[in-house]
């Protein structure tokens, strides 16, 4: 974790998001996965293998502990054809194909039974969030968190999705309006149940050869698939004593992949926090810092991440960009110093010193920090931070990193991941 000294006291602000109460599912009718002793995922593809996950390459020392859960049958996989006939009802986990999906009725109809009771499924092949929500029939994508304001412990609702939001965004900044291409992301996981560590699982992925980036195989949709089933057995095992991956403080999991061929460079985790200020008078305007947290991983002793982009965009018209940090800053330690209304100051280490470089465009509404370095993966959270006021009742930010990794001189790959964080208050 990051080495950090907070240098002065908060004001006092509430971690954005919906306060709702607690919420009971319905139809939650099956047995929590974590009452067995073991996980069943059941996984669609093209791959023709009935024992597909042991193929899979988790030598790595932080992918060890997944190679361990399969061998101890913690995770049990079931490989079928996409034709196949099965019960659903027998599995913790699903995963499809969404283009399998969405050309058959009734097997939207099963998933979407599935989800209601509590299962986690998994759609992939690169789609969007709401084509996710489509396919399952849900009108938003969410979880909650515990709200970071005093003793309270009421809890807030984080949105990855809302129909009903949807239909109030206001006018948009010039050039904010993404291409459907950018949306799509080539796993994303959900469960309605509100006692599963990481409800909500979004990943993509690249893979590169000689030629450039090629076409992502269902062996490395398995692979990431089992990779955060690993994470969700850790997270939940509270005797689970000798991690050897990285786990999240967090009811989401959010990473993107950086493949060769079918080996995996590197990966990039992320978590973002947003505040709002509640002891401010300004009647226009209400004020909002978004807390941008990353760790970049390499797998391989050949790959090294060398550069590191990180872009905050406003999507409102009406929103205004105030301030971000760190600024520009070639050696620890890198501070972040936000003044009235705001009132934070904390500052941490990186490990390898990179040199960090910030544009602030007022006019355009915009943060974007290059950051490079001979090294950039580490144990250390980079921290980013961007202030803004807005107006009304729903305010968004869209939020990018790119990772790019290379091995020798012609060699490289890049982990890159773009999700909009909004919030109607």
């Amino acid at each position: 974790m990051s080495k950090k000294n907070i240098k002065s006291s908060v004001t006092s602000l509430v971690l954005a998001g919906v306060l709702v109460s607690a919420v009971m599912l319905p139809n939650l009718s099956v047995q929590s996965a974590f009452s067995k002793s073991s996980k069943e995922l059941l996984f669609s593809s093209e791959m023709n293998s009935e024992n597909a996950e042991k193929g899979l390459d988790f030598k790595h020392d932080s992918l060890k502990s997944v190679k361990k859960t399969l061998e101890d049958k913690k995770i049990q996989v079931k490989s079928i054809n996409p034709d196949d006939k099965v019960d659903l009802s027998e599995y913790n986990s699903i995963a499809y194909n969404y283009k399998d999906v969405e050309k058959n009725k009734k097997l939207q109809k099963e998933l979407q039974e599935e989800l209601q009771n509590g299962k986690k499924v998994y759609l992939f092949g690169g789609l969007t969030i709401k084509e996710y929500c489509d396919l399952l029939g849900i009108d938003k994508l969410y979880t909650q968190t515990k709200i970071e304001s005093g003793d309270s412990q009421e809890s807030i609702e984080l949105a990855f999705f809302n129909e009903e939001d949807e239909k109030k965004e206001k006018k948009k900044k010039d050039g904010t309006d993404k291409n459907k291409e950018s949306e799509k992301h080539e796993i994303i996981g959900y469960t309605l149940d509100e006692n599963t560590p990481y409800k909500v699982f979004i990943s993509d992925i690249n893979s590169y050869d000689e030629e450039g980036k090629i076409e992502i195989e269902d062996e490395i949709y398995l692979s990431e698939i089992l990779q955060h089933e690993n994470k969700i057995i850790e997270k939940s095992d509270s005797e689970f004593s000798t991690r050897s991956s990285r786990v999240v403080d967090s009811d989401y999991d959010i990473i993107a992949s950086a493949y060769y061929i079918t080996k995996k460079a590197g990966e990039i985790n992320s978590q973002w926090k947003l505040y709002k200020v509640t002891d401010e008078d300004d009647k226009e305007y209400d004020y909002f810092y978004v807390k941008d947290t990353s760790t970049i991983e390499t797998y391989e002793w050949l790959w090294d991440a060398e550069e590191f982009t990180i872009r905050h965009d406003l999507v409102f018209d009406s929103d205004e960009l105030d301030d971000a940090e760190p600024n520009d800053t070639s050696s620890n330690p890198y501070k972040v110093s936000l003044g009235y209304p705001y009132s934070i100051g904390f500052e941490y280490e990186i490990d390898t010193e990179p040199d960090m470089d910030l544009t602030l465009n007022k006019s355009n509404d915009y943060a974007k920090w290059k950051v490079t370095g001979s090294q950039l993966e580490s144990s250390d959270d980079y921290e980013f931070v961007t202030a803004w006021a807005a107006t009304g009742s729903y305010t968004k930010l869209d939020i990018s990193h790119k990772v790019n990794f290379y091995a020798g001189i012609d060699v490289e790959t890049d982990a890159d991941q773009s999700i909009s964080i909004s919030y109607n208050y």
